[in-house]
Formats: structure tokens, sequence, C-alpha cells
């Protein structure tokens, strides 16, 4: 699992995505929240391996506003890929 935070630029909502890749694309949800928690929501995620990109890939908030999601995670989960490791060896 692949997570990435940040906050929208349309609702000024924070977002919180999580996402699994497979060799047909990304999975996961998008889970938005207000600063007041008034707005608690979210949606399941299914972008095609064909929409994804070395930058990333997009995804519509809840608002509406079209978002560009970076390759690269904040975090990942404990089944962590090779790249993402840290090597304190060398």
């Amino acid at each position: 699992m692949k997570y990435r935070w940040f906050d929208c630029p349309g609702c000024q909502c924070h977002l919180a995505i999580n996402t699994t890749e497979t060799p047909e694309g990304i999975s996961g949800s998008l889970r938005r929240w207000s600063v007041d928690r008034s707005i608690n929501d979210g949606k399941l995620l299914r972008i095609p391996a064909s929409e994804i990109t070395p930058d990333g890939f997009t995804v519509t908030c809840l608002c509406g506003r079209t978002i560009l999601v970076p390759a690269r995670p904040d975090a990942v989960s404990a089944e962590r890929e090779e790249n993402m490791r840290v090597n304190l060896g060398e």
C-alpha cells in the first residue's frame, strides 16, 4: 500500500490517497476531510495502467477539482518495494 497526503487546492480539504499497484493499474481510495471536520467523505479509485505516467496520475477530488498525484508516495506499508528501502549499511 502506498500513501500520499496533501491539501486540495479546490476545496482546501485534507486528502489521503491510499493505493495499490497491479499490472492492470492502480486501485485504492481517496479520503477527504475539512479542517473543522464538517466534511468527511471519500471514494474508491480505479486508475487504468494506460493513465499512469512517470510523473504520477490524476484523480478528481469530491469537490470536482482534478489533481495530479505524484508518482512517489509519502509512505509505503510494511511490504516495501525494493527501491523504497533505506539501506543504512552504505
